[in-house]
């Protein structure tokens, strides 16, 4: 079922910036704006603002309207993603990732673009847990370093023909918890259920770092 959107809407210099969500995430809707007002003497058609792993656009909507829009994560069409009104997908996933940094205190989050790759095995698709992990190395320039593999990892040599790379956002189709980590920086991991992040994997030691729910 989809919820009913709400338009939160604010003057910042001499525009009214639009933002239209679930009303849920009117907390989430109200930090963006603040981002927004930061820049409010540069204002117009196609003014974009970073959030998170994600740019949000600002649209002429007629008038002295702008509105925000967000990159459309549910795609079809990975090579080409577009733009959509509808941020309540993009603001509950920023909310989420910044939610699970957080819950490393005195350790810095790791920027990750919403296009960068992450290297997955073929099966996460149909697993019920899956083990991430962030390292330094960088195959390419659009490497997040994260690989995704499912949990417990099988035994055995796996072949190159087992992994694919997709960029970051395409993990919203598998698992949206797997995306809720990805500002986990270097050296860290997590293990995921459907439902829910079970713990932060501290990667120097294998330890938990950070025990669930998150």
């Amino acid at each position: 079922m989809t919820l009913p959107l709400r338009e939160f809407s604010r003057r910042i210099g001499a525009a009214t910036v639009t933002v239209d969500a679930g009303e849920h995430l009117r907390t989430q809707a109200d930090a963006l704006l603040d981002i927004v007002a930061a820049y409010a003497d540069e204002l117009r058609d196609e003014f974009s603002v970073r959030a998170g792993w994600a740019p949000f656009m600002l649209v002429a909507r007629g008038g002295d309207r702008l509105g925000v829009v967000a990159p459309d994560f549910a795609t079809k069409t990975p090579d080409r993603v577009g733009w959509v009104g509808d941020l309540t997908l993009a603001l509950r996933v920023l909310n989420g990732q910044v939610t699970v940094a957080r819950r490393l205190p005195g350790v810095e989050p790791q920027p990750v673009h919403f296009n960068d790759t992450v290297l997955c095995w073929r099966g996460i698709e149909n697993a019920d847990r899956l083990v991430m992990s962030r390292t330094a190395r960088k195959d390419h320039a659009d490497d997040s370093g994260w690989y995704i593999d499912v949990f417990p990892q099988p035994r055995g040599s796996r072949q190159a023909h087992e992994f694919v790379r997709w960029p970051a956002f395409q993990l919203l189709g598998v698992n949206e918890h797997l995306a809720r980590a990805l500002l986990l920086p270097v050296g860290y991991g997590a293990v995921v259920s459907p439902t829910r992040i079970d713990a932060i994997i501290d990667l120097s030691t294998t330890s938990v770092a950070v025990r669930g729910p998150l």
